[in-house]
């Protein structure tokens, strides 16, 4: 027997007093609801009401379970009506994956204008570069920097990276600066390692519509890009860093970016989640809100002077489900 429906049908008949008046209410025949109400009866052991042909009312056991239901089923309904409520309005919790230096300097800034926005939204941040499993790890939401995510993801485009070879001008004044990108092996380049895999990051540029690797030595390498990024503005070296990691530098004269002509836009940043179907009200206004936000964002989108990759913004462009 389903319980839970002849309960229901049990309340609905205690409260019409009658089988035909419950019938129609619960959109079945009165023999219908007779039956479910004989068949519960049959399995509480217990009569639960008193029929004669004119009258139904309930007997003393039958006014009891009805008072021992009625507060159950109440908060049923409070929590049934609840859910369908927080279909329409972004709220509760929301666990969001992001790069640690990509998120600290472009999503959290953020964040205030968001909560305002739709303050009943709990936020969670995974602040790492390990790029976990968003579903294995229980994520609502994930922002991937240089990489597609997955097939079981939904992804945004959210922009082309370019990367550009920098230093300090004090460096590129004692050093001399390269014209072509074969000139970086003369110059002390320095690595960054990529912490999970270990492997090193390639220097990549775009020459005649192709990618061109460059292999590079240096004095130093590095697991963490910011890291990277200081010792270029203190001087230290070369460096090949995502445009977003030293624009502002680069607008403050304290890193001079050189080969801008061979500038590759390979990578992209994505804002992703796991589910096509069904998707929470916080989880949608989420990515909208961090797509429109980032999308003309000066540190991710704008060109250096002088050098316009719309062009190649659009022969890379990456094609999504």
């Amino acid at each position: 027997m389903d319980t839970l429906k002849a309960l229901m049908v049990f309340l609905t008949t205690a409260e019409n007093g009658s089988f035909s008046d419950a019938a129609r209410k619960l959109g079945v025949s009165p023999a219908a609801i007779s039956q479910s109400i004989a068949r519960l009866e049959q399995e509480l052991e217990v009569r639960l009401f008193n029929r004669t042909t004119r009258q139904l009312t309930l007997t003393e056991d039958g006014r009891r379970f009805y008072a021992q239901c009625r507060g159950p089923v109440n908060n049923l309904d409070t929590a049934i009506s609840q859910l369908k409520a927080s279909r329409d309005e972004p709220a509760g919790h929301l666990r969001v994956s992001m790069p640690n230096s990509f998120g600290r300097r472009f999503i959290l800034p953020l964040m205030d204008e968001f909560c305002s926005l739709y303050p009943k939204v709990r936020i969670f941040f995974g602040l790492d570069d390990h790029f976990s499993d968003l579903i294995e790890d229980g994520y609502d939401v994930g922002i991937r920097v240089g990489m597609m995510p997955d097939s079981r993801m939904v992804a945004r485009h959210l922009a082309q990276i370019p990367l550009y070879v920098v230093a300090s001008p004090e460096y590129w004044d004692r050093h001399g600066r390269p014209t072509v990108p074969e000139d970086l092996t003369a110059h002390d380049c320095i690595n960054f390692q990529f912490p999970t895999s270990g492997r090193l990051f390639k220097w990549e540029f775009d020459k005649d519509g192709e990618r061109t690797p460059v292999d590079v030595q240096g004095t130093y390498t590095l697991n963490e890009m910011e890291a990277v990024c200081e010792l270029a503005r203190l001087g230290m070296g070369v460096a090949q860093l995502p445009g977003h990691e030293v624009m502002p530098y680069i607008r403050r004269g304290e890193l001079e970016a050189v080969l801008t002509q061979y500038v590759s836009l390979e990578r992209s940043i994505y804002i992703c989640f796991p589910h096509r179907e069904h998707v929470a009200p916080r989880t949608r206004v989420f990515v909208d809100f961090i797509t429109e936000r980032l999308a003309h964002h000066p540190d991710i989108m704008a060109d250096l002077p002088g050098l316009d990759l719309a062009s190649k913004r659009l022969a890379a462009q990456p094609a999504l489900a």
